[in-house]
């Protein structure tokens, strides 16, 4: 289920963000635009082909025995925004990476690149069109766990309401065509399996933080 759920929503994700790069180079006539473009055309066909090798890791492997790995987080959030520069352009949207450049956690690499991409494209597509919409990922450590913070000034989230609902499967919580119900299980899902927590905190038309905690421990 995790693999199809990646298969299905990263692999979308990266071609909606390629098709929107090939309008804009279309459309551009200026050379020195359309070439820095282009380079952003092929980190995005980059990142594409890494996601597909990380799916081939999990088809190889017994899924009960996925390996976690000691990865540089900085450098997956930097890959996840470099890989998706169309749609953070064409949403007139800014990523802050301020995870330490040392900073490493103990994660299944297609499980990160997965939780990474969801977040960001969920901070995408709830954003506010009331004020400039940011998303910011950092990192702290936190007795033995290496925690993950994504902030976001979105539309928010009434915990009140929905507070032991945020993360079931199917369940919704803003009008949106592209709104499945289906990010938030699965990304608390891929946390759990790699032995983590994750932690909300929203104010409706404020903003969400999520927290998530990995184990140092393999």
């Amino acid at each position: 289920v995790n693999f199809s759920h990646i298969v299905s929503h990263n692999l979308r994700s990266h071609t909606s963000n390629i098709s929107m790069l090939l309008n804009f180079m279309k459309a551009e006539t200026d050379a020195e635009e359309k070439e820095e473009q282009f380079n952003m055309l092929v980190n995005a066909s980059d990142m594409l082909c890494e996601t597909i090798e990380h799916l081939n890791s999990v088809i190889a492997l017994d899924t009960d025995n996925l390996a976690k790995e000691k990865l540089n987080l900085y450098e997956f959030v930097e890959n996840i925004i470099a890989a998706n520069q169309g749609i953070i352009l064409n949403s007139n949207f800014t990523v802050i990476n301020k995870v330490k450049e040392d900073f490493t956690i103990l994660a299944i690499p297609a499980y990160l690149d997965s939780i990474l991409l969801n977040m960001l494209t969920n901070a995408i597509r709830y954003s506010s069109s009331e004020r400039d919409s940011w998303v910011k990922f950092s990192s702290i450590k936190e007795k033995d766990f290496r925690v993950i913070e994504i902030e976001d000034n979105g539309q928010g989230i009434d915990l009140e309401r929905h507070k032991t609902k945020i993360f079931g499967l199917y369940k919704t919580f803003h009008d949106h065509p592209d709104s499945k119900g289906l990010g938030l299980y699965m990304t608390k899902r891929q946390i759990e399996v790699m032995g983590g927590k994750i932690e909300v905190e929203s104010e409706v038309d404020k903003g969400t933080t999520f927290k998530i905690y990995l184990n140092e421990k393999n």
